[in-house]
């Protein structure tokens, strides 16, 4: 089974990857992608035609404890035609590499533009050095070369590596940084439930409800309305972000994260139907926490 990857590797969807392995006990090809928007592609491209570019799952990442969500990927998920089978969290911690001999010397910075916004303070602290933003963290660490007065933000599995380099370990915002990848294949979500999810109503365990809310006209009293339909039926929302619908200016529509146990699913999906009076509403996906 191949699973597609937002590369190159060493990255942290790389270290994602290996760690969703560790979890399902199953060795899984990894195929490396350079976008968001390609890793998507291949596992929404037709691997029954043969297409040995495809995937039969990806992981992307959805949300850093520092720099919120990846609005890439909340995109994508509502756009393709795919569900959210599992996620898996990895702790993140970048480090910096140099061809230099202080943090003084420093002339040029190498850094992902995620990573920017998780390292900030220490970036900051940085006087005179020019900023170049890249796409992947390897990217960072690849363009430092030896290049003299230059530095680059890893990540710290990286850089421990390291032995003839200036290295300042730990330069991340804060020591709980996480990232959350998501775990998704192609195909709607059928009968409201991904293939994974939990089964049996007598075991209590914690289920992730993933859902887009897509109003059908744009009304006074409609975020109020949808969040009294939880609220009424005393549904945990762990998040909830409004998305431009890409259609007109000041029209939006609302991504949802839904937080329950298994024993109130069915509360959960008769309360979506009733927003479906409204809204339309695409479910992610239904896969244990």
């Amino acid at each position: 089974m191949k699973i597609g990857i937002l590369g190159p590797e060493g990255t942290f969807s790389d270290k994602a990857y290996m760690e969703y392995c560790k979890k399902i006990g199953a060795e899984l090809q990894g195929e490396y992608y350079p976008t968001i928007d390609e890793v998507f592609e291949a596992v929404c491209s037709d691997n029954d035609m043969g297409n040995e570019e495809s995937c039969d799952l990806c992981i992307v990442p959805i949300e850093n404890t520092l720099d919120g969500y990846v609005q890439r990927t909340l995109d994508l998920l509502l756009e393709k035609n795919v569900c959210i089978i599992d996620e898996n969290k990895v702790s993140v911690q970048f480090s910096l590499v140099g061809n230099v001999k202080s943090l003084d010397e420093i002339k040029t910075l190498y850094v992902q533009f995620k990573a920017n916004g998780q390292c900030r303070q220490f970036i900051n602290s940085l006087k005179g050095a020019k900023i170049i933003s890249t796409e992947s963290n390897m990217e960072s660490y690849y363009k430092l070369g030896d290049e003299e007065g230059a530095a680059a933000i890893v990540p710290h599995h990286i850089a421990v590596k390291e032995t003839g380099r200036f290295v300042v370990e730990n330069v991340t915002d804060s020591d709980h940084n996480h990232t959350r990848f998501l775990i998704v294949k192609k195909g709607l979500a059928k009968d409201n439930k991904a293939t994974n999810a939990p089964t049996n109503p007598n075991v209590k365990e914690k289920v992730r409800v993933p859902i887009y809310v897509m109003p059908v006209e744009d009304r006074p009293g409609i975020l109020f309305e949808l969040l009294k339909s939880f609220n009424d039926n005393k549904i945990n929302m762990i998040s909830i972000m409004s998305r431009p619908t890409k259609q007109e200016l000041g029209t939006y529509n609302f991504y949802i994260e839904i937080d329950g146990r298994m024993e109130r699913l069915d509360v959960i999906l008769d309360t979506l139907d009733e927003i479906r009076k409204s809204s339309d509403v695409k479910v992610l996906g239904i896969y244990k926490e």
